[in-house]
């Protein structure tokens, strides 16, 4: 592929990307905080998401604000088969996205009131910068089900396999 069709497929790639979601501050000044809030308003907090952001590690809010976020279906990045996490990361710099921290996913969920029953929306989060007291890394995800809201988590190994309907947040890149 010569460098001006790369340019060439990355614009026409840009082009289908919209700008979902633009933070510009947040509620709560770190993790543990963010999901004391989320459960204080009712929604569905999972055991993994409580256990990796627990008031023991209480470290502040580490991301960079603002942060522009995009909804991107794996087939939109080229995906036509089943595919590795670690392939999915390798490829989304070529494309202008970028991974989202954890502590987005808690803000998305309070702010994400619109979501359609049945979807679960995932977090293109770094590798392990959610790891749980058992050693387990995850990515986190929101849902709708059974009239509720839901923050949980999926697994974040290298090797952890998604299919190109599925449907990541990813940051657009600064």
């Amino acid at each position: 592929m010569t460098i001006s069709h790369f340019f060439y497929l990355r614009f026409l790639f840009m082009k289908e990307i919209k700008e979902w979601k633009v933070f510009t501050n947040s509620e709560f000044k770190n993790g543990s905080e963010g999901v004391a809030m989320l459960l204080s308003k009712g929604y569905r907090v999972s055991e993994w998401v409580q256990d990796i952001f627990s008031p023991k590690l209480n470290e502040k809010f580490n991301i960079r604000i603002p942060v522009k976020l995009a909804r991107v279906n794996l087939s939109s990045l080229g995906f036509e088969e089943p595919t590795k996490l670690s392939k999915i990361y390798d490829r989304i710099s070529t494309h202008g996205l970028g991974l989202v921290s954890p502590e987005i996913a808690l803000l998305c969920r309070l702010h994400y009131s619109e979501q359609p029953t049945g979807e679960w929306l995932r977090f293109a989060t770094p590798m392990n910068a959610m790891i749980d007291s058992d050693g387990i890394p995850h990515l986190p995800k929101l849902g709708k089900a059974l009239g509720l809201y839901f923050v949980e988590t999926y697994w974040a190994y290298g090797h952890a396999i998604f299919h190109p309907h599925n449907e990541f947040v990813f940051e657009l890149s600064r």
